[in-house]
């Protein structure tokens, strides 16, 4: 059995290629899902990491919101105010505390009493030992409810922005932190709140308020705010501009759960963005970061340069190689292609010229691969089926009558292709007559032969009797 060879033509080198490209094609799919659901994950671990860390920070300032509140500013109201305390007035309504400590800087806007003043001062040293490792600049605020001042104590130098260069920043910074916990104070059914994530602009920092009211009979609420940063927990790879902090609307206002289990991201599609989001677990907050369509395709671009770039190299190789083997290896040239048809026209010129009839046939296609005149002048009459069943019962040969002529068929079957049949027709008939006549030239031929030997034997008497009268 001869082994299978792959035919090298035009549509199977064509198949072949298109397969591949389209192999090569599922293989840059599957590694750009890869490396998007590997970018995702990573994110939401970081998403998740970065919820923890913002969650601590809220947990760790509610306790510095009631030791503000509990411990200092009820002590300083039943205490006796020292009578070293001063403070400069900058402004109508505005005064600076002088203190010895500059960790922080505290003013207090508006109308209050030395009782204030102690209070603001127990507040600014706490917070002294609170911020003097950090780095961020933080600030808080305090609504007094007993006199309806507003304490503000920060990093930043308040007294110079204050008297200098920063006083519309100030006014306006302090106006709507006042409006928000006027706000928060007379919302009966709101104990804490927090603010979206905020851009400060003198140092280009990204913060959040944490506010928290204090009811107290006979007077208004007190409130508590901080400014609380996030620059210092999120990645540089992560643009700040990107971040959001909104309200959670799966989880109800009032959840204090610690459980890791409600710590959760999710990612949704909401064109153009991304937005891949993380619940805080014991608030009613989801942070969320949105990444741009357009931003991801870059990354994911920038991350698999090498690999597609050698994807679109193994591309283009493919076609010009399908190329080339089209032009030369499956398109024969000029000469190979005049070899051919000098083969095919002394074959047809061979078959033509032989004396008998001569047909191929294919049997599994109908077709008729090679003939001459005679066997085409006989097909219409033969039934080939019929003459392979009875030729095969007679050793190949056979004889059959076609218009009173008398032909031999020999059958033989090709030993490359099973379906392929070859048949030889002989005419008995004309086979007879040239017998017959060369019969006849053959006699003609003896008796001329007789005829010259009796001629030369007559010859020969003849000479011999005149040779005799002569002696």
């Amino acid at each position: 059995m001869l082994p299978y060879k792959f035919p090298l033509t035009s549509g199977n080198v064509t198949r072949f290629f298109v397969v591949f490209n389209l192999v090569l094609f599922l293989a840059l799919s599957a590694m750009v899902h890869n490396s998007v659901n590997a970018w995702i994950m990573e994110k939401r671990y970081t998403m998740t990491d970065l919820a923890r860390a913002m969650q601590k920070r809220i947990d760790a300032y509610r306790f510095a919101t009631w030791q503000i509140y509990e411990n200092l500013a009820t002590s300083a109201a039943g205490s006796t105010p020292s009578s070293s305390l001063q403070e400069t007035r900058l402004r109508p309504d505005v005064y600076y505390l002088e203190k010895t400590r500059r960790k922080t800087e505290a003013l207090i806007f508006g109308s209050h009493d030395s009782s204030t003043l102690d209070m603001t001062l127990r507040m600014s040293n706490y917070l002294d030992t609170l911020w003097g490792a950090e780095n961020p600049a933080w600030s808080m605020y305090f609504l007094n409810g007993q006199d309806n001042s507003l304490i503000m104590i920060s990093t930043l130098p308040l007294k110079d922005m204050a008297t200098r260069y920063k006083e519309s920043a100030i006014n306006t910074l302090v106006d709507s932190r006042r409006a928000e916990m006027l706000q928060q104070a007379n919302a009966l059914d709101e104990r804490e709140s927090f603010s979206p994530l905020r851009h400060f602009a003198w140092q280009n920092d990204h913060y959040f308020t944490l506010r928290t009211t204090f009811n107290q009979l006979g007077h208004l609420a007190s409130v508590v705010a901080f400014d609380l940063p996030v620059n210092d927990l999120i990645l540089r790879s992560m643009p700040l501009e990107n971040f959001q902090l909104r309200q959670d609307a799966s989880q109800p206002g009032s959840a204090t759960s610690d459980d890791a289990s409600s710590e959760s991201t999710a990612v949704t599609l909401v064109n153009p963005n991304l937005e891949i989001a993380a619940t805080l677990p014991s608030t009613s907050l989801q942070l969320v970061y949105r990444v741009p369509l357009a931003s991801l395709a870059m990354d994911t671009l920038h991350n698999l340069m090498w690999p597609l770039l050698i994807n679109l190299l193994l591309f283009l190789l493919s076609i010009a190689g399908i190329t080339l083997l089209r032009q030369q290896s499956l398109r024969p040239n000029e000469n190979q292609s005049a070899e051919l048809d000098s083969l095919r026209m002394l074959n047809e010129e061979i078959v033509a010229s032989l004396p008998v009839g001569l047909l191929v046939y294919d049997f599994g296609t109908n077709l008729t691969l090679l003939s001459n005149k005679i066997a085409e002048h006989l097909l219409p009459h033969l039934n080939l089926q019929k003459i392979i069943n009875m030729s095969d019962q007679h050793q190949g040969v056979l004889q059959a009558t076609i218009n009173n002529e008398v032909y031999e068929i020999r059958h033989a079957r090709s030993m490359l292709s099973p379906h392929t049949q070859l048949f030889i027709m002989r005419d008995q008939d004309r086979e007879l007559l040239v017998n017959k006549k060369l019969q006849k030239a053959q006699q003609v031929l003896d008796r001329n032969h007789q005829m010259r030997q009796q001629l030369m034997q007559n010859l020969g008497h003849a000479l011999n009797r005149v040779r005799c009268r002569a002696w």
